[in-house]
């Protein structure tokens, strides 16, 4: 093992012994009679079971050296700050868009913002993916929770 990864490995077990907080703390809730098998743990648990997968696969990767670079991918200070201000401006589009074109439409431009600070070069398909996800998300949340998410251009046709 090399210190390159060694980021990978201290983030790793960060969020292995953030899985085991949240199994410590859902242990410890109470749990009402009127639920036989599914309660309100079940979640958490689900919760924790993912923080512990992701956060082994991290340690894996840093005793494997850390993560690479794709060739040819660009590095330095000038592409760090390129990508968080792809990030900034697509959380600050959110925040001003939101309240004239709704939930589905800034979100999809969120995702796409933050797919192209990750690295993606296909705006299109990213736009499609954040629209379908952004449309799910507004969906289960209308329909299946009964959460107004507010209105918006699409959310008006809906």
């Amino acid at each position: 093992m090399n210190s390159r990864g060694l980021p990978e490995i201290a983030i790793g077990l960060g969020v292995v012994a953030l899985a085991a907080v949240v199994v410590v703390s859902t242990a410890q809730l109470a749990r009402p009679p009127a639920y036989a098998q599914v309660g309100p743990a079940v979640m958490p648990y689900a919760v924790a079971a993912g923080l512990a997968l992701l956060g082994s696969l991290l340690l894996v990767q840093g005793f494997r050296g850390g993560w690479r670079s794709a060739a040819g991918e660009e590095s330095g200070p000038t592409a760090a700050s390129a990508r968080v201000l792809w990030l900034v401006g697509g959380l600050v589009a959110n925040a001003l868009l939101m309240p004239w074109l709704g939930f589905i439409l800034t979100s999809t431009l969120l995702f796409g913002a933050t797919a192209r600070a990750f690295g993606s070069m296909r705006p299109a398909r990213d736009i499609a993916i954040g629209f379908a996800f952004a449309f799910a998300a507004h969906t289960g949340f209308a329909r299946l929770l009964g959460i107004d998410l507010g209105g918006g251009v699409i959310e008006g046709l809906l």
